[in-house]
């Protein structure tokens, strides 16, 4: 609410702006664990609590510059002539919507309940499942079943590891739910929608520390040349499977890493991923692009 007065008082029109939608979305945020909104173009729904929707409500976008960057630099590589982009760790859409602008199939992958039913309703209320594919499940390893903590900001839901553990988000964020949700293979949920590897121009991976389960289960997508956009956050990694599992899976399966503040410049050797996730403190994370 701070953040909102002195917003009001600032002679900044921009900073007032948002202010009065921060202010709005906070004291809805009381009355409301829902809110249905227009924002750049597309019909949002999301709870209140959250902070992507949050973002959106206030500023009409949520990381959409970084988005536009990466699908410039798509376009000038072979595999855009592929017709398919895969999100997996899709939310409620924030990057799904915005991507369906440029004419591709979206395979949109969501294993949080709660928030699944928010990303199809998003999907369906601006017209677009024809083009949308949303599926309900968690990537993993290996197909079967995982426990899923649905906390009250759904950025921050996480799988358990095997000793039932919720360790990344651990005392961040209040876990209101556990659920039991259904894991696959990268390699085998495409092969399940009937898209073979070799149709896929990008892959969006955003799944609190189970990057290294994308990695591993994504083989035929990276034989086949496809570039894969991955969060970079070392304690979820660290909690699920080990930061240097990770660097070694990402060493064996791709060529060369752009991070997100390069997009555009040459790429750098894979080894080079050390480094970014090194300068990372314990709660940060940042975003880069691996190419096979």
């Amino acid at each position: 609410m701070r953040q909102g007065l002195g917003g009001l008082v600032s002679g900044n029109p921009g900073a007032r702006a948002y202010a009065r939608r921060l202010l709005a979305w906070r004291t809805r945020g009381l009355f409301q664990s829902e809110a249905t909104f227009r924002r750049n173009g597309f019909v949002w729904t999301g709870p209140t609590t959250c902070s992507i929707t949050e973002t959106i409500f206030t500023t009409d976008h949520y990381q959409d510059a970084r988005l536009e960057e990466l699908v410039g630099w798509l376009r000038t590589q072979p595999v855009f002539d592929r017709p398919v982009i895969v999100n997996v760790g899709a939310n409620l859409g924030d990057l799904v919507l915005p991507l369906s602008r440029i004419g591709k199939r979206i395979i949109a992958v969501e294993p949080n309940p709660e928030t699944f039913a928010r990303l199809v309703r998003n999907v369906r209320q601006n017209g677009l499942e024809a083009g949308i594919t949303c599926c309900e499940v968690a990537i993993a390893a290996r197909p079967g079943t995982a426990r899923l903590a649905a906390a009250d900001d759904p950025g921050n839901s996480e799988l358990e590891d095997e000793a039932h553990r919720r360790l990344g988000f651990e005392g961040q964020d209040r876990v209101h739910a556990v659920y039991d949700v259904k894991t696959s293979t990268l390699d085998g949920l495409l092969a399940s929608v009937g898209v073979p590897p070799h149709d896929v121009a990008l892959v969006i991976s955003d799944t609190q520390g189970f990057e290294s389960q994308v990695v591993a289960s994504g083989t035929a997508l990276w034989q086949c040349g496809v570039p894969l956009w991955v969060e970079l956050w070392p304690k979820g990694l660290a909690c699920h499977g080990g930061v240097e599992a990770f660097l070694d899976l990402c060493g064996h399966q791709f060529r060369s890493v752009v991070p997100e503040t390069g997009i555009g410049r040459p790429p750098e050797p894979v080894q080079h991923l050390r480094t970014l996730v090194e300068r990372l403190r314990d709660a940060e994370f940042t975003d880069a692009l691996l190419i096979p």
